[in-house]
Protein backbone atom coordinates (compact mmCIF):
# COMPACT_ATOMS: atom_id res chain seq x y z
CA UNK A 1 0.00 0.00 0.00
CA UNK A 2 2.42 2.09 -0.31
CA UNK A 3 3.71 3.86 -3.37
CA UNK A 4 6.84 5.76 -4.30
CA UNK A 5 5.95 7.61 -7.70
CA UNK A 6 8.54 9.72 -10.42
CA UNK A 7 7.21 12.27 -12.17
CA UNK A 8 9.51 14.07 -14.71
CA UNK A 9 8.11 16.96 -16.43
CA UNK A 10 9.35 18.21 -19.83
CA UNK A 11 12.21 19.97 -20.18
CA UNK A 12 15.25 20.29 -21.88
CA UNK A 13 16.42 17.22 -21.31
CA UNK A 14 14.13 14.78 -20.07
CA UNK A 15 10.55 14.15 -21.66
CA UNK A 16 7.12 14.12 -20.03
CA UNK A 17 6.80 10.70 -18.29
CA UNK A 18 3.85 10.57 -15.52
CA UNK A 19 3.37 7.42 -13.57
CA UNK A 20 -0.53 7.61 -11.93
CA UNK A 21 -0.78 5.38 -8.78
CA UNK A 22 -4.49 4.75 -8.01
CA UNK A 23 -4.87 1.97 -5.54
CA UNK A 24 -3.76 -1.16 -4.13
CA UNK A 25 -6.01 -3.45 -3.73
CA UNK A 26 -6.31 -5.74 -0.14
CA UNK A 27 -8.19 -8.94 0.43
CA UNK A 28 -11.84 -7.51 -0.57
CA UNK A 29 -10.01 -4.12 0.43
CA UNK A 30 -10.00 -1.02 -1.73
CA UNK A 31 -7.54 1.38 -0.76
CA UNK A 32 -7.15 4.69 -2.34
CA UNK A 33 -3.85 6.06 -2.25
CA UNK A 34 -3.63 9.96 -3.12
CA UNK A 35 -0.88 11.11 -5.75
CA UNK A 36 -0.05 14.88 -5.21
CA UNK A 37 0.25 15.93 -9.29
CA UNK A 38 1.55 19.52 -9.20
CA UNK A 39 -0.19 21.32 -11.86
CA UNK A 40 2.96 23.55 -12.95
CA UNK A 41 6.02 21.59 -12.09
CA UNK A 42 7.71 24.49 -14.26
CA UNK A 43 7.73 26.41 -11.25
CA UNK A 44 10.45 23.92 -9.67
CA UNK A 45 12.74 26.04 -11.42
CA UNK A 46 15.56 23.07 -11.83
CA UNK A 47 14.98 21.83 -8.38
CA UNK A 48 12.56 18.66 -7.34
CA UNK A 49 9.35 17.97 -5.48
CA UNK A 50 8.63 15.77 -2.67
CA UNK A 51 5.05 14.39 -1.62
CA UNK A 52 5.08 11.68 1.19
CA UNK A 53 1.77 10.35 3.12
CA UNK A 54 1.43 6.60 5.37
CA UNK A 55 -1.66 4.66 5.44
CA UNK A 56 -2.90 4.67 9.35
CA UNK A 57 -1.05 7.05 10.88
CA UNK A 58 1.39 9.74 11.19
CA UNK A 59 5.15 10.03 10.78
CA UNK A 60 8.24 12.03 10.25
CA UNK A 61 10.35 12.80 7.06
CA UNK A 62 13.69 13.06 6.92
CA UNK A 63 16.07 13.84 4.07
CA UNK A 64 19.39 13.03 4.48
CA UNK A 65 18.95 13.05 8.39
CA UNK A 66 17.47 16.49 8.56
CA UNK A 67 13.75 16.39 9.49
CA UNK A 68 11.27 17.89 7.16
CA UNK A 69 8.21 17.73 8.94
CA UNK A 70 5.13 15.21 9.25
CA UNK A 71 2.54 13.07 7.02
CA UNK A 72 1.01 14.24 4.76
CA UNK A 73 4.67 16.29 3.79
CA UNK A 74 4.70 18.11 0.54
CA UNK A 75 7.85 20.11 -0.58
CA UNK A 76 8.88 21.78 -4.25
CA UNK A 77 12.12 22.87 -2.95
CA UNK A 78 14.29 19.26 -2.97
CA UNK A 79 17.72 19.41 -4.40
CA UNK A 80 18.16 17.55 -7.04
CA UNK A 81 20.99 14.28 -7.11
CA UNK A 82 21.05 11.19 -4.70
CA UNK A 83 18.91 11.54 -1.87
CA UNK A 84 17.91 9.60 0.85
CA UNK A 85 14.26 9.96 2.44
CA UNK A 86 13.04 7.78 5.63
CA UNK A 87 9.60 8.07 6.56
CA UNK A 88 9.30 7.04 10.54
CA UNK A 89 6.78 6.55 13.13
CA UNK A 90 6.55 5.44 17.03
CA UNK A 91 7.32 1.56 16.16
CA UNK A 92 8.81 1.40 12.37
CA UNK A 93 10.69 3.00 9.75
CA UNK A 94 11.33 3.29 6.44
CA UNK A 95 14.03 4.39 4.32
CA UNK A 96 15.16 4.72 0.38
CA UNK A 97 17.88 6.60 -1.55
CA UNK A 98 16.47 7.91 -4.45
CA UNK A 99 17.98 9.97 -7.86
CA UNK A 100 15.57 13.22 -8.07
CA UNK A 101 16.02 14.81 -10.99
CA UNK A 102 15.24 18.29 -12.53
CA UNK A 103 12.16 19.19 -12.50
CA UNK A 104 10.50 15.95 -11.12
CA UNK A 105 8.09 14.98 -8.68
CA UNK A 106 8.63 11.85 -5.98
CA UNK A 107 5.22 10.67 -3.99
CA UNK A 108 6.05 8.25 -1.67
CA UNK A 109 2.73 6.70 0.19
CA UNK A 110 3.79 3.97 2.93
CA UNK A 111 2.46 1.24 4.78
CA UNK A 112 4.43 1.32 7.44
CA UNK A 113 2.70 -1.80 9.38
CA UNK A 114 4.31 -2.64 13.05
CA UNK A 115 7.96 -4.19 11.24
CA UNK A 116 9.74 -4.40 8.20
CA UNK A 117 7.89 -7.72 7.60
CA UNK A 118 4.59 -6.64 7.83
CA UNK A 119 4.61 -3.63 6.46
CA UNK A 120 3.95 -3.04 2.23
CA UNK A 121 5.07 -0.36 -0.11
CA UNK A 122 5.98 0.50 -3.99
CA UNK A 123 9.11 2.39 -5.40
CA UNK A 124 9.00 3.71 -8.59
CA UNK A 125 11.92 5.45 -10.58
CA UNK A 126 12.99 6.19 -14.40
CA UNK A 127 16.19 4.93 -16.19
CA UNK A 128 16.89 6.55 -20.00
CA UNK A 129 16.97 3.48 -22.32
CA UNK A 130 17.59 3.73 -25.30
CA UNK A 131 14.66 4.03 -27.67
CA UNK A 132 12.26 1.38 -26.36
CA UNK A 133 9.40 1.07 -23.37
CA UNK A 134 10.41 -0.79 -20.91
CA UNK A 135 8.80 -2.72 -18.10
CA UNK A 136 10.70 -3.77 -14.74
CA UNK A 137 8.66 -5.73 -11.60
CA UNK A 138 10.65 -6.65 -8.79
CA UNK A 139 8.81 -7.75 -5.56
CA UNK A 140 9.63 -9.44 -1.96
CA UNK A 141 8.88 -11.19 -1.68
CA UNK A 142 9.72 -13.12 -5.65
CA UNK A 143 7.74 -15.13 -7.41
CA UNK A 144 4.80 -13.33 -7.38
CA UNK A 145 2.72 -13.39 -10.60
CA UNK A 146 2.61 -10.05 -12.59
CA UNK A 147 -0.81 -9.02 -14.20
CA UNK A 148 -1.15 -6.23 -16.93
CA UNK A 149 -4.44 -4.97 -17.65
CA UNK A 150 -5.75 -8.38 -16.39
CA UNK A 151 -3.60 -10.66 -18.06
CA UNK A 152 -0.94 -12.84 -16.53
CA UNK A 153 2.11 -11.76 -17.91
CA UNK A 154 4.78 -13.70 -15.72
CA UNK A 155 5.79 -13.45 -12.41
CA UNK A 156 9.19 -11.58 -10.63
CA UNK A 157 11.39 -10.41 -11.33
CA UNK A 158 9.81 -9.58 -14.53
CA UNK A 159 11.30 -7.24 -17.30
CA UNK A 160 9.31 -6.45 -20.50
CA UNK A 161 10.00 -4.60 -23.46
CA UNK A 162 7.16 -5.38 -25.62
CA UNK A 163 5.06 -2.87 -24.51
CA UNK A 164 3.66 -0.34 -26.58
CA UNK A 165 3.82 3.86 -25.30
CA UNK A 166 0.78 3.96 -22.77
CA UNK A 167 -0.84 3.48 -20.05
CA UNK A 168 -1.10 0.15 -18.25
CA UNK A 169 -2.71 -1.37 -15.07
CA UNK A 170 0.09 -3.46 -13.25
CA UNK A 171 -1.13 -6.02 -10.80
CA UNK A 172 1.01 -8.39 -8.52
CA UNK A 173 -0.43 -11.33 -6.09
CA UNK A 174 0.99 -13.56 -4.51
CA UNK A 175 -0.76 -16.61 -2.01
CA UNK A 176 -0.60 -15.44 1.27
CA UNK A 177 0.29 -11.60 0.97
CA UNK A 178 -2.07 -8.60 0.24
CA UNK A 179 -2.10 -8.06 -3.64
CA UNK A 180 -1.38 -4.42 -5.13
CA UNK A 181 -2.76 -2.81 -8.01
CA UNK A 182 -0.86 0.39 -9.89
CA UNK A 183 -1.80 2.48 -12.89
CA UNK A 184 1.14 3.20 -14.97
CA UNK A 185 2.19 4.93 -17.86
CA UNK A 186 5.32 3.66 -20.20
CA UNK A 187 6.86 5.76 -22.91
CA UNK A 188 9.70 5.13 -25.33
CA UNK A 189 13.34 5.91 -24.42
CA UNK A 190 12.73 5.14 -20.64
CA UNK A 191 12.70 2.29 -18.32
CA UNK A 192 10.12 2.36 -15.78
CA UNK A 193 11.31 0.19 -12.48
CA UNK A 194 8.43 -1.26 -10.12
CA UNK A 195 9.69 -2.30 -6.73
CA UNK A 196 6.76 -3.26 -4.79
CA UNK A 197 6.95 -5.03 -1.37
CA UNK A 198 4.06 -7.32 -0.03
CA UNK A 199 2.10 -7.51 3.16
CA UNK A 200 2.28 -10.65 4.46
CA UNK A 201 -1.25 -11.96 5.79
CA UNK A 202 -1.17 -12.20 9.07
CA UNK A 203 -4.66 -14.13 10.34
CA UNK A 204 -6.60 -17.12 8.42
CA UNK A 205 -9.25 -15.60 6.09
CA UNK A 206 -11.80 -16.74 8.63
CA UNK A 207 -10.65 -17.43 12.15
CA UNK A 208 -11.98 -19.87 13.53
CA UNK A 209 -12.09 -21.02 17.90
CA UNK A 210 -9.51 -23.50 18.47
CA UNK A 211 -11.37 -26.98 18.49
CA UNK A 212 -12.72 -27.74 21.92
CA UNK A 213 -12.59 -23.83 23.35
CA UNK A 214 -15.50 -21.68 23.55
CA UNK A 215 -12.97 -18.47 23.72
CA UNK A 216 -9.74 -18.96 22.26
CA UNK A 217 -9.41 -18.24 18.80
CA UNK A 218 -7.11 -20.21 16.10
CA UNK A 219 -4.43 -17.62 14.06
CA UNK A 220 -2.28 -20.11 12.11
CA UNK A 221 -0.24 -19.67 9.33
CA UNK A 222 2.44 -21.86 7.04
CA UNK A 223 4.44 -18.75 6.25
CA UNK A 224 7.90 -18.66 8.02
CA UNK A 225 8.12 -15.29 7.36
CA UNK A 226 4.78 -14.85 9.40
CA UNK A 227 5.69 -17.39 12.20
CA UNK A 228 9.43 -16.84 12.86
CA UNK A 229 8.67 -13.73 14.89
CA UNK A 230 5.67 -14.43 17.20
CA UNK A 231 6.11 -11.39 19.03
CA UNK A 232 6.14 -9.04 15.83
CA UNK A 233 2.94 -11.38 14.63
CA UNK A 234 0.89 -10.68 17.33
CA UNK A 235 0.80 -6.78 17.06
CA UNK A 236 0.64 -7.09 13.18
CA UNK A 237 -2.84 -9.43 14.35
CA UNK A 238 -3.65 -6.67 16.08
CA UNK A 239 -2.60 -4.02 13.29
CA UNK A 240 -4.68 -6.48 10.70
CA UNK A 241 -7.81 -6.21 12.82
CA UNK A 242 -7.77 -2.65 12.87
CA UNK A 243 -7.06 -1.63 9.25
CA UNK A 244 -8.64 -4.17 7.61
CA UNK A 245 -10.56 -6.14 10.02
CA UNK A 246 -10.98 -9.94 10.98
CA UNK A 247 -12.89 -12.06 9.48
CA UNK A 248 -14.08 -14.18 12.81
CA UNK A 249 -16.52 -17.58 11.65
CA UNK A 250 -19.78 -16.80 11.65
CA UNK A 251 -19.81 -12.83 12.05
CA UNK A 252 -17.99 -11.35 9.31
CA UNK A 253 -15.07 -8.60 9.19
CA UNK A 254 -14.55 -6.87 12.43
CA UNK A 255 -11.98 -3.69 12.63
CA UNK A 256 -13.28 -3.35 16.55
CA UNK A 257 -10.63 -5.82 18.52
CA UNK A 258 -11.59 -8.98 18.84
CA UNK A 259 -8.60 -10.38 21.08
CA UNK A 260 -7.71 -9.77 24.20
CA UNK A 261 -5.06 -11.95 24.67
CA UNK A 262 -2.08 -13.75 22.57
CA UNK A 263 -0.66 -16.89 23.13
CA UNK A 264 1.84 -17.95 21.00
CA UNK A 265 3.36 -21.76 20.28
CA UNK A 266 6.15 -21.50 21.99
CA UNK A 267 3.87 -20.18 25.41
CA UNK A 268 4.87 -17.01 25.42
CA UNK A 269 1.83 -14.63 26.35
CA UNK A 270 0.89 -11.45 24.92
CA UNK A 271 -1.66 -8.52 26.03
CA UNK A 272 -4.47 -6.84 23.54
CA UNK A 273 -1.98 -4.85 22.00
CA UNK A 274 0.17 -7.48 21.45
CA UNK A 275 3.02 -6.72 24.17
CA UNK A 276 5.30 -9.71 25.66
CA UNK A 277 3.69 -9.68 29.34
CA UNK A 278 4.83 -13.50 29.71
CA UNK A 279 4.91 -14.65 33.17
CA UNK A 280 1.57 -12.65 34.19
CA UNK A 281 -0.91 -14.94 35.99
CA UNK A 282 -3.72 -12.63 35.75
CA UNK A 283 -5.02 -11.39 32.71
CA UNK A 284 -8.11 -10.13 34.43
CA UNK A 285 -11.52 -9.55 32.39
CA UNK A 286 -10.84 -10.36 28.55
CA UNK A 287 -13.64 -11.42 26.02
CA UNK A 288 -11.44 -14.44 23.77
CA UNK A 289 -7.96 -14.57 23.21
CA UNK A 290 -6.03 -15.96 19.98
CA UNK A 291 -3.29 -18.82 19.87
CA UNK A 292 -0.36 -17.99 17.62
CA UNK A 293 -0.36 -21.30 15.55
CA UNK A 294 2.22 -22.77 12.86
CA UNK A 295 -0.09 -24.73 10.78
CA UNK A 296 2.87 -27.12 10.10
CA UNK A 297 2.65 -28.27 13.83
CA UNK A 298 -0.95 -29.26 13.37
CA UNK A 299 -3.88 -28.53 15.33
CA UNK A 300 -4.69 -27.78 18.71
CA UNK A 301 -2.48 -26.14 21.72
CA UNK A 302 1.35 -26.64 21.87
CA UNK A 303 2.81 -28.36 25.36
CA UNK A 304 4.21 -25.10 26.12
CA UNK A 305 1.17 -23.08 25.43
CA UNK A 306 -0.63 -25.49 27.56
CA UNK A 307 1.03 -25.13 30.18
CA UNK A 308 1.09 -21.47 30.61
CA UNK A 309 -2.99 -21.21 29.84
CA UNK A 310 -2.86 -23.69 32.99
CA UNK A 311 -0.95 -21.27 35.02
CA UNK A 312 -2.88 -18.30 33.89
CA UNK A 313 -6.43 -16.79 35.56
CA UNK A 314 -8.79 -15.15 33.33
CA UNK A 315 -11.40 -13.32 34.99
CA UNK A 316 -14.73 -13.71 33.47
CA UNK A 317 -16.10 -10.42 31.87
CA UNK A 318 -19.34 -8.30 32.60
CA UNK A 319 -22.54 -9.92 32.42
CA UNK A 320 -26.09 -8.67 30.56
CA UNK A 321 -28.75 -9.75 31.68
CA UNK A 322 -31.68 -9.29 29.58
CA UNK A 323 -34.44 -7.78 31.28
CA UNK A 324 -38.52 -7.35 30.57
CA UNK A 325 -39.07 -6.33 27.17
CA UNK A 326 -42.82 -6.90 26.88
CA UNK A 327 -42.36 -9.34 24.47
CA UNK A 328 -40.19 -12.33 26.30
CA UNK A 329 -36.81 -11.24 24.01
CA UNK A 330 -34.84 -8.67 22.78
CA UNK A 331 -33.33 -8.27 19.46
CA UNK A 332 -29.43 -8.60 18.94
CA UNK A 333 -28.27 -6.39 16.06
CA UNK A 334 -25.06 -5.91 13.99
CA UNK A 335 -24.60 -2.59 14.88
CA UNK A 336 -25.33 0.00 18.10
CA UNK A 337 -28.46 1.31 16.13
CA UNK A 338 -32.45 0.80 15.52
CA UNK A 339 -31.05 0.40 11.89
CA UNK A 340 -28.07 -2.68 12.53
CA UNK A 341 -29.69 -5.98 11.02
CA UNK A 342 -31.12 -7.91 13.14
CA UNK A 343 -28.93 -11.19 13.96
CA UNK A 344 -31.11 -13.17 16.61
CA UNK A 345 -33.26 -12.82 19.40
CA UNK A 346 -32.75 -13.37 23.03
CA UNK A 347 -34.92 -14.25 25.56
CA UNK A 348 -35.44 -12.38 28.88
CA UNK A 349 -33.62 -13.36 32.03
CA UNK A 350 -30.69 -14.96 30.10
CA UNK A 351 -27.29 -13.98 30.65
CA UNK A 352 -24.61 -13.01 28.25
CA UNK A 353 -21.09 -11.49 28.41
CA UNK A 354 -20.30 -8.15 27.42
CA UNK A 355 -18.15 -7.28 24.75
CA UNK A 356 -18.27 -3.55 24.43
CA UNK A 357 -20.60 -0.39 25.61
CA UNK A 358 -21.34 2.45 24.01
CA UNK A 359 -23.98 5.07 25.02
CA UNK A 360 -27.41 3.27 24.79
CA UNK A 361 -26.37 0.03 23.32
CA UNK A 362 -24.15 -2.98 24.45
CA UNK A 363 -22.53 -5.27 22.56
CA UNK A 364 -22.99 -9.10 23.68
CA UNK A 365 -21.52 -12.49 22.89
CA UNK A 366 -24.46 -14.99 22.11
CA UNK A 367 -22.27 -17.62 21.27
CA UNK A 368 -19.06 -18.89 20.32
CA UNK A 369 -19.95 -17.22 16.40
CA UNK A 370 -22.98 -14.95 16.92
CA UNK A 371 -21.91 -11.50 19.04
CA UNK A 372 -23.90 -8.20 18.51
CA UNK A 373 -25.54 -5.04 20.13
CA UNK A 374 -28.50 -4.80 22.28
CA UNK A 375 -30.46 -1.66 23.91
CA UNK A 376 -28.55 -1.06 27.13
CA UNK A 377 -32.65 -0.06 28.18
CA UNK A 378 -33.51 -3.46 28.90
CA UNK A 379 -30.24 -4.99 30.13
CA UNK A 380 -29.15 -5.47 33.21
CA UNK A 381 -24.67 -5.11 33.63
CA UNK A 382 -23.21 -7.31 36.76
Amino acid sequence: MAVTTFKPQRNSNTPTVLIYVLAVIGIGLLIYLGINVLTNMGALGGKSALSVSVLDDQAEVYLNNALLGQTPYDSTEIKTGENTVRVKNASTSYEVSIDFLRNSEVVLNRDLGVSTVFSSGQNFWIEKEGSGAVLSVVSEPDGAKVFIDNTEVGATPYSSNNLSEGDYELRIEKAGYESQTARVKVQKGFKLNAVMKLFPIPVPSTVNLLEGSTDLYDVHSSDSMVTSDAASWAKAVVYWNRTRGINLADTGVNKELVFGYFIDYAGRLYDKDGNDITGTTDLGEVAAGAYLRRAPDGPGLSEAAKTTLASVNVVAGKKATILETGLGWLNVRSTPSLDGEVLVKVNVGESYAVLEESTGWTKIKVSDTVQGWVSSTYVEIE
